[in-house]
């Protein structure tokens, strides 16, 4: 198992840090967690909004990138 970070970046480019990370099997299994938590970001908004998890290792390397987009409903 690793440890992954899961960082968040919004639209203005602000970037909260994930201090903690959480221990997982895989990258692939990272990105299903990042996936989901971007699909909760949509679901959670109530404004048009994007931003993205940009996921690192435990050497702080970034490994991959999981965008989102809120749009208007209207």
């Amino acid at each position: 198992m690793e440890r992954y970070f899961f960082n968040h970046r919004d639209a203005d480019g602000q970037l909260q840090i994930d201090i903690d990370g959480i221990l997982l099997p895989s990258l692939n299994t990272a990105l299903e967690e990042a996936s989901f938590a971007a699909r909760g970001a949509v679901h959670l908004a109530d404004e048009p909004s994007s931003g993205c998890f940009e996921i690192e290792d435990s050497g702080r390397q970034l490994l991959a990138r999981v965008p989102y987009q809120i749009r208007d409903a209207a």
